[in-house]
């Protein structure tokens, strides 16, 4: 584990106090969170993802991918028709 120091204005601090609050966590445990999101949504695809896209998308272009009609998608799952 690695601890870095944060420089932020009394502002900041305080919004990000009322919003920690909120969620009923402590400003360093939503700090951690953010961070560790943010993290995840920035860090690349893998390599398995990639192909799996990748082959994908090959399936689309040579129309070989069928598509179900919303309609037959929410009976076939048993959703009731929301007048989409």
């Amino acid at each position: 584990m690695i601890r870095k120091e944060l420089h932020l204005d009394q502002s900041t601090i305080e919004t990000l106090e009322k919003e920690a609050k909120f969620q009923n966590r402590s400003l360093k445990n939503y700090l951690e969170t953010l961070a560790i999101e943010q993290a995840k949504r920035l860090k690349p695809p893998s390599k398995e993802y990639m192909i799996m896209m990748d082959d994908m998308l090959e399936r689309f272009d040579n129309n070989m991918i069928e598509f179900s009609p919303i309609e037959e998608v929410h009976k076939r799952n048993g959703i009731p028709n929301s007048g989409i």
